[in-house]
């Protein structure tokens, strides 16, 4: 790989890609981009195309064993792909799953926070208002002893 090559940080992995990484992104997209920066077997192209696109997804590869990867599958067995295509399926499932998890989480954890917010937020609310009716109920007993008093003096 040649130094001119611009890179892109990876925010999940902390790695550096060649290729922009995108789920919604064809097989072909990926061959196409992958070519810029790597020398693609024609029979990985024709055969292949849903592999280009996993080696890409995946986080576990830097480029060296990205490229490594589409060198070596025209040499690999049949049996060899299929092992090496579930691997990468398998981890993308597996990421995905665990994406899944750490949503709900967060998504639970910013629920209890929500609600300990608003349970403060009524607790500060009531002890305003307490405070407004006792110093309302400071006042009238007040009222009531300056009218006593003057009922008094009459």
């Amino acid at each position: 790989m040649a130094d001119d090559k611009s890179q892109k940080g990876d925010a999940t992995t902390g790695k550096s890609t060649l290729i922009n990484v995108d789920s919604a992104k064809s097989n072909e997209q990926y061959i196409k981009d992958a070519e810029k920066y790597y020398i693609v077997p024609k029979l990985v192209r024709e055969v292949f195309p849903d592999l280009i696109k996993l080696i890409f997804e995946t986080e576990s590869m830097d480029e060296e064993e990205r490229e490594y990867w589409l060198q070596i599958l025209p040499i690999m067995t049949e049996d060899q792909i299929k092992k090496f295509r579930e691997i990468l399926v398998n981890e993308k499932v597996q990421l995905e799953k665990l994406d899944k998890e750490y949503d709900n989480e967060m998504s639970q954890l910013e629920k209890k926070h929500t609600v300990a917010i608003n349970e403060e937020e009524v607790k500060e609310k009531r002890e305003a208002l307490r405070a407004r009716e006792a110093t309302a109920e400071e006042k009238e007993a007040k009222a009531e002893e300056d009218l006593l008093k003057e009922l008094d003096n009459l």
